[in-house]
């Protein structure tokens, strides 16, 4: 008899999270799901929580985005499972963010974009972990939402540098000359799909060079955003 429950316990996924619970939605359990750090009342400018008053702190000049959105704040044990999910190859976890993406963007109730434009990886960062995570998560997000996956348009001639010690001045100097188009845009309404926002200079500059491009609509979608201040 104990032979035949565990062998039920076995066949039944368990939490991406706690991996002790049975999965209950977007492959975590009820628990787990619900100490998710959720970001639920972004400013869609920038991606930051809203304040008491619904007010944002930012300048919605400097955010070139018609709405900016991420699942999560990047805290505990976001910012552990991202870690996973891109360092460790642990790609049971993308459709999880994606479906928790896909959640958040029909919460906000903002018109879908014609196209998903994954941030693209160095060549060099690319053999060194053998998959684009905002790639893989902009694959799933686009099964999720009937939304057609561009992964060949933005490249990048960057050299792989890591930005997580890098001062926001810092990080738009090495974005500058770090992307390009290779062929014409003909779609005006496009979502840059990226793991985490930090400071946005990333997705601030491919924004700019899709508007030299002509288009009109930019969204910028994550699993997760960082609580940096304005």
């Amino acid at each position: 008899m104990r032979l035949f429950f565990n062998q039920i316990l076995a066949s039944q996924a368990l939490c991406l999270c706690c991996q002790y619970q049975k999965q209950a939605k977007f492959g975590f359990c009820l628990a787990c799901y619900q100490d998710l750090p959720h970001l639920t009342r972004p400013c869609l400018y920038c991606g930051l929580p809203l304040n008491e008053d619904n007010l944002c702190t930012c300048h919605p000049e400097d955010w070139p985005f018609t709405a900016c959105l991420s699942a999560f704040q990047y805290q505990f044990p976001i910012n552990k499972l991202i870690g996973q999910y891109k360092n460790q190859a642990r790609l049971s976890l993308c459709q999880s963010f994606a479906q928790s993406l896909a959640a958040q963007i029909k919460k906000q109730k903002q018109p879908l974009p014609q196209l998903l434009m994954p941030v693209p990886l160095s060549p060099q960062k690319l053999a060194k972990r053998g998959f684009n995570q905002s790639l893989e998560l902009a694959k799933d997000l686009g099964k999720i939402l009937s939304i057609p996956v561009d992964y060949h348009l933005l490249q990048t001639v960057g050299q792989g540098k890591s930005q997580k010690e890098l001062s926001k001045k810092q990080r738009q100097n090495l974005n500058a000359e770090q992307f390009y188009l290779s062929n014409h845009i003909k779609h005006k309404h496009i979502a840059i799909i990226d793991d985490v926002i930090t400071t946005g200079a990333t997705v601030k500059t491919i924004a700019q060079i899709l508007q030299k491009q002509g288009v009109t609509h930019i969204q910028a979608w994550s699993i997760a955003r960082v609580m940096t201040k304005q």
